[in-house]
């Protein structure tokens, strides 16, 4: 059992915290490309890591993300107009470009680009459209990576589906979800049969099917490979043939480094003489 204080240090990831500043080493998703369709569309509220921000495209299809509250009097620049390369705050009109810096401020005259207009600039992160997603970074400039190249990312728009949800937890209660491939066959257990996501899905058949997977877990140098076996159909071996199935698991998992984990044995896993489902989760430690 975790100390409130060693779960606060999980879980938490505004800034200067311990998972905070390991997520903001890498490119996260911010939002989906058409949520910002076109130049000088309506700016779009964004939380990220703790962090209140708004993302905008400006007049010359540049992406921006800054803190979402005017410098001036902290109105969200949600309300603002975003116009002329710049996103205008709408009670005092200072306007702001995708760094965050300020590049109008009206009241000072000299065209609104005074000595106190240099002075003020907002919390700005840099951003990318891969895949039909706008990623933002969020660590030292120093420190950037590369831009994600995730094999979904890398093939046409109609080679994949890309969707985003709202889900109110914490990200490890998140991670514990989904790596727990059998709480989908009686949490989800509805959702199988009439969710768009799901139907049509033959795994989805195999966690209507079989509602007790066979967990494996291997080391790997970004953390574990953790993977759910369950079984395809209801053939069942007998004899020969099912010591000749385990016989065979065992040396893959040797040959793999795989240990096993849950309550199910080699019997009861290869019921079906190899013809098995599997869905494997990869979690960073």
């Amino acid at each position: 059992m975790l100390t409130q204080e060693q779960n606060d240090e999980l879980t938490k990831t505004g800034p200067g915290t311990l998972m905070g500043d390991l997520f903001r080493r890498y490119w996260l998703p911010a939002l989906h490309d058409s949520e910002l369709p076109e130049p000088d569309c309506p700016p779009v509220r964004v939380k990220l890591l703790g962090e209140r921000l708004v993302a905008f495209r400006d007049t010359q299809n540049r992406l921006g993300l800054i803190d979402e509250f005017c410098a001036h009097r902290g109105v969200s620049l949600w309300f603002g107009r975003n116009e002329e390369s710049g996103l205008r705050c709408s009670y005092h009109g200072w306007k702001y470009d995708v760094t965050g810096q300020c590049v109008e401020l009206p009241s000072e005259g000299q065209g609104g680009g005074g000595p106190m207009c240099k002075r003020m600039k907002l919390k700005s992160y840099p951003c990318i459209e891969v895949g039909g997603v706008i990623w933002t970074y969020m660590g030292p400039p120093q420190l950037q990576p590369a831009a994600p190249a995730l094999e979904w990312t890398q093939v046409s728009p109609r080679q994949r589906y890309v969707s985003k949800r709202l889900q109110e937890s914490n990200y490890l209660q998140a991670i514990e979800g989904g790596i727990d491939s059998s709480h989908v066959s009686f949490l989800h257990s509805g959702a199988l049969k009439t969710d768009p996501l799901f139907v049509g899905s033959k795994g989805n058949e195999y966690n209507d099917r079989d509602r007790m997977p066979f967990f494996e877990v291997a080391d790997f140098d970004g953390g574990l490979l953790v993977g759910a076996r369950r079984n395809a159909d209801k053939i069942s071996t007998t004899g020969a043939s099912r010591r000749t199935s385990c016989r065979r698991t065992r040396l893959f998992r040797r040959a793999r480094g795989i240990r096993s984990v849950g309550t199910r044995g080699c019997r009861s896993m290869t019921r079906t003489a190899g013809r098995g489902a599997s869905t494997t989760t990869r979690n960073a430690t």
